[in-house]
């Protein structure tokens, strides 16, 4: 008896570290960012966009209990009617894996993320797309937030277009918790 007591508790302690630093359920869900927009102002912007143009770019991702996910990056061009312009569409998908979490400063926990797949698509022309082979994704969260929050920086492998992003937890996803407490 003695032996299976010491046992198990030489199993606990080997095993506690990996279970505490495992993929958060606090971060299963979906996760989205508000449109973010930037004016196409230059000349030659205004030449092929039209004048009072943005750039709209909006991110989705979603995460399983388990830590797969799948990360969406849409970015198209309005015009100055809010009407999304032809063949300005462009979606970035990433199928990721989330894994360990570390403390790092203060209140700031990085998980680690590997990217299974990533591939860039445009949506007016389905024959066009192609790998982005080297692309990295972080994920940040804060232990001194309420948990709504999110920071993903998406690094693509040629660096144009790469940034940060505070995602917010779906409204849908969250009244769809509360309902279930």
């Amino acid at each position: 008896m003695v032996r299976w007591c010491v046992a198990i508790g030489l199993w606990c302690v080997a095993v506690s570290p990996a279970l505490a630093s495992s993929p958060s359920q606090s971060l299963a869900g979906h996760w989205v960012s508000a449109p973010n927009e930037t004016p196409l102002s230059s000349g030659f912007d205004e030449s092929v966009w039209g004048p009072d143009s943005k750039s709209v770019r909006t991110v989705d991702l979603q995460i399983d209990a388990t830590g797969h996910g799948a990360l969406k990056v849409t970015t198209r061009v309005v015009d100055r009617s809010g009407h999304t312009v032809k063949a300005s569409t462009s979606i970035e998908e990433a199928k990721i894996v989330v894994g360990e979490s570390h403390n790092t400063i203060a209140t700031r926990v990085e998980h680690d993320v590997t990217v299974e797949s990533a591939v860039r698509t445009y949506p007016d022309d389905p024959t066009y797309k192609w790998d982005l082979d080297g692309l990295k994704v972080e994920l940040v969260t804060f232990t001194d937030g309420d948990g709504n929050t999110l920071e993903v920086r998406f690094d693509t492998p040629e660096g144009r277009g790469s940034f940060w992003e505070t995602l917010r937890r779906s409204e849908r996803a969250t009244r769809a918790k509360q309902k279930s407490l």
